[in-house]
This record gives structure tokens, C-alpha cells and sequence, in this order.
């Protein structure tokens, strides 16, 4: 089951991101050449004039092609701000136009002379290493390796750039909760991701100052607790407010293992970790655990039962606790930018 081919086994789930930009007319003040450069582009949009009236290319589809710099414009936009974009092409020259400037990053000359490995041989090692599982030896390649070969980690791991880029700035996420009730087990949630990866991934925000909002929704009828839709976090508010929820319901061997608390202080912890960039996994001890691939949006295999059962018996979010599994996977997110 461990072993893959890149492409053999996706879920035939396409996701479509439409982007729309309002028309804008700006003023072009200065127009200078530019050394050729190297850059790649963060996000934003590459425009077909430097009037900015026209969008020709979505940038974020475009996350590995090599961008070269052949002039600078600076504008003033409709707005009244002034602002400096640059007219970049491909190699290829399909695609270029001017860009924000702050939508692009440097490729530095050791970067560019750095060669990726092939395809081949990272899905080989992959195959080598422990099954959804990438430990050092995966999480401590060139750089250059996780630029090129992402969607390979991606699928090798389940793992998918979830989040918007403005959700973690500096590598943290600033959560607002607007209910009291759910404060608590939110605050547990955050703890537990805190502490697994020794730093403060989320921290606690205002109405006017957080980038993650975790409140109530109406999960019943689609037979969810918890919900992260790119946005925002759901709880079902429903079984929150049951008294008897989950562990009224359960085994009563199982229900002393755990208790309501604890389930959904996992619930939400369970959340954040698609925040971070992770899909569910089989094993069924990982915080991130889903008793059969259906709902994922990316899979390196399928999955009708635990690919291993728990010790206990209880699931990962039953039991609210962060696997090995789970915590490299959140590591290497971070190494591939998710977060």
C-alpha cells in the first residue's frame, strides 16, 4: 500500500481556484531598464499593460517557473498610491507582463545553479522511507528538491497548500473565536500544535486583529464535528451542546479512555492541522486520521478501513493527541510553505 507512482493513485477530485481582479487604470511615471534577474513570483497577478487594465495571468498558478526581469515601471495607481512593477517573461516568453514587485522573490545564483533530483529517484525514496511518514532523511534535502518536486510531497504525504498565504504570517496564525463556549477547547487545540512543534503556531486574536476564525456552524446534517473550508473553522454546534456528546454514544470501554473535553479539544486541533496543510492519513492513532479516504482531497492510496488500528481503540481526535506521524508531516508543511 505504501508504495506509489506520482499521478497512479490522486483522488479524481481537480480543485479550481478562480481569481478576479477589478479593472484599474494607472498612470506610468518612470520606465527604466533592468539587469536581467532571476525571480520567482509569490502571488498577485501579471498584467498585460503597465496600466494595469488588463489581467493576464493568475500568478499563483505559476509557483516554479523562472520569471527574468526586463524593466521597471513605476506607476501611479487609481488610487492615488504610487507603486513599482516589473515586466518579466518565462523562459519560454508564453507567459509575462508586469507585476507588483513585491510579488517577487529572488532566485539567487546558488539556488539557480542547483539541480533538483529526479522525480524518480525522490518517489523512490519516498517509497523507502516510513509510510506517510517523512523523517529527517525526507525532511533535510536541498531546498530546491521542494520547489520543483512539491506535488510529489504532496502526494507522497497527503498534504496540499490548504491555507491562504496571508492566514500564517511569520509562521503563525492569529485565531478570533467569537463564542465563550468554545474558548476552552480552543485554547487546549492551540496548546497541543504549540507544543508538538516547540513554537507558537497560533495565538489568540481580536474581532479586528486575527487571520483564523474558529466558531459554531451547523454540522448535523452533513454528519461533520469539525469543518475547515479554507476560511474559516466550523464546530457543530449541536453535538457541542449535547451533554452526552460523543461519549454517551460510545463503547463504554472505550468512552473511559476519553472524554468530552478532550474529543473536542481533538476535534479542533484536528482542524488546525488541515489549516496546516494536512489531509488524513489511515492510521488510525494520528490526530489527522479519517476512517476511509472519501473525503480527501488528495491520497497516495485508498482506504476503506485502518490501514492500523490504535493501541486503545480510540481515534486520534478521540484521544487528542499529535502522532510522530502527524507532528513530521507539520514539519515538513512548513519546509514547502504551507504554513
Amino acid at each position: 500500500m505504501a508504495a506509489f507512482s506520482l499521478g497512479a493513485m490522486v483522488t479524481s477530485l481537480s480543485t479550481t481556484i478562480r481569481a478576479s481582479a477589478k479593472s484599474q487604470t494607472a498612470t506610468i511615471i518612470t520606465e527604466n531598464k533592468l539587469p536581467l534577474k532571476a525571480y520567482r513570483v509569490r502571488a498577485g497577478y501579471i498584467y498585460s499593460s503597465a496600466k494595469l487594465t488588463k489581467v493576464a495571468h493568475n500568478a499563483s498558478n505559476y509557483p516554479k517557473t523562472t520569471f527574468y526581469s526586463q524593466k521597471s515601471v513605476t506607476i501611479k495607481r487609481a488610487n492615488g498610491k504610487k507603486a513599482v512593477y516589473y515586466y518579466v517573461s518565462s523562459k519560454s516568453k508564453r507567459v509575462r507582463g508586469y507585476i507588483w514587485r513585491g510579488n517577487l522573490k529572488l532566485v539567487t545564483a546558488s539556488a539557480a545553479k542547483q539541480k533538483p533530483m529526479s522525480q524518480k529517484a525522490l518517489v523512490k525514496l519516498i517509497n523507502e522511507a516510513p509510510d506517510m511518514n517523512p523523517d529527517s532523511t525526507i525532511r533535510t534535502l536541498k531546498k530546491i528538491n521542494y520547489v520543483d518536486h512539491e506535488n510529489v510531497f504532496d502526494l507522497g504525504y497527503n498534504m496540499m497548500h490548504f491555507s491562504p498565504n496571508a492566514m500564517f504570517k511569520d509562521h503563525q496564525a492569529t485565531i478570533y473565536v467569537p463564542s465563550n463556549e468554545l474558548q476552552a477547547s480552543v485554547q487546549a487545540a492551540m496548546t497541543k500544535w504549540n507544543d508538538a512543534l516547540g513554537t507558537t503556531v497560533f495565538k489568540i486574536g481580536t474581532k479586528n486583529n486575527h487571520t483564523l476564525t474558529i466558531q459554531f456552524g451547523n454540522g448535523t446534517k452533513d454528519d461533520w464535528d469539525g469543518l475547515y473550508n479554507g476560511k474559516a473553522v466550523y464546530v457543530d454546534r449541536s453535538h457541542f451542546e449535547d451533554p452526552k456528546y460523543p461519549i454517551g454514544y460510545m463503547d463504554q470501554k472505550l468512552a473511559s479512555q476519553t472524554s468530552i473535553e478532550q474529543y473536542w479539544s481533538g476535534v479542533i486541533a484536528h482542524e488546525l492541522g488541515h489549516t496546516l496543510g494536512l489531509d488524513h492519513t489511515g492510521y488510525q492513532e494520528d490526530l489527522m486520521y479519517a476512517p476511509d479516504s472519501g473525503g480527501n482531497v488528495i491520497a497516495k492510496y485508498l482506504w476503506k478501513k485502518p490501514v492500523q488500528k490504535s493501541a486503545s481503540g480510540l481515534d486520534g481526535t478521540e484521544m487528542a493527541t499529535i502522532s510522530q506521524r502527524d507532528l513530521n508531516r507539520a514539519k515538513l508543511a512548513k519546509i514547502l510553505g504551507y504554513w
